[in-house]
């Protein structure tokens, strides 16, 4: 399996894990796991751009990736909902999320029991993405607009609605 590696050195300076550190962390977990790692994308510390995570979104839309390998999934966020928004991004983009963390595999695996909270962001990100679908796909006319600047609306009868729409 080919993965993109992605790593970001905590906003806290007392936090011991360098970028370097989470590099070799992935590199190992990839040469004991028979993985091939393509690229490993970084955000420095203190850095709010995310210039790495774009990037690693880059290498994902290029092709030839099947999965982000991350060392800790605390590594996208400190926070639970930008874990799982992030998380449900890349999923929908076709890539699987790997972590060297063990302790990960419990929210990360097909199989996985992630807790309440995590299924419940779960839902509503599901949810979110089904109305976005099944709205945004649809061609929305904007309403005739009369010269004297009011918006007219037609009031339509559902059932000759109903009976004129082709299938």
């Amino acid at each position: 399996m080919r993965v993109v590696g992605y790593v970001r050195e905590s906003p806290d300076p007392s936090d011991g894990r360098s970028g370097f550190a989470q590099q070799e962390e992935i590199r190992r977990y990839a040469a004991t796991h028979g993985l091939s790692v393509v690229a490993v994308c970084q955000d420095l510390r203190g850095s709010a751009d995310r210039d790495g995570y774009l990037s690693l979104l880059g290498v994902v839309a290029a092709g030839g990736v099947d999965a982000v390998l991350l060392p800790g999934i605390a590594t996208l966020s400190g926070d639970q909902i930008v874990q799982e928004i992030m998380i449900w991004d890349l999923l929908g983009r076709g890539i699987r999320v790997v972590s060297t963390a063990e302790q990960d595999a419990a929210f990360l695996g097909a199989d996985a029991d992630p807790g309440a909270a995590r299924m419940l962001i779960r839902d509503v990100l599901t949810r979110v993405g089904e109305h976005a679908r099944s709205i945004g796909a649809r061609r929305i006319d904007p309403p005739s607009i009369l010269p004297d600047g009011d918006v007219l609306i037609h009031i339509l009868d559902a059932d000759a609605v109903e009976a004129n729409r082709t299938v």
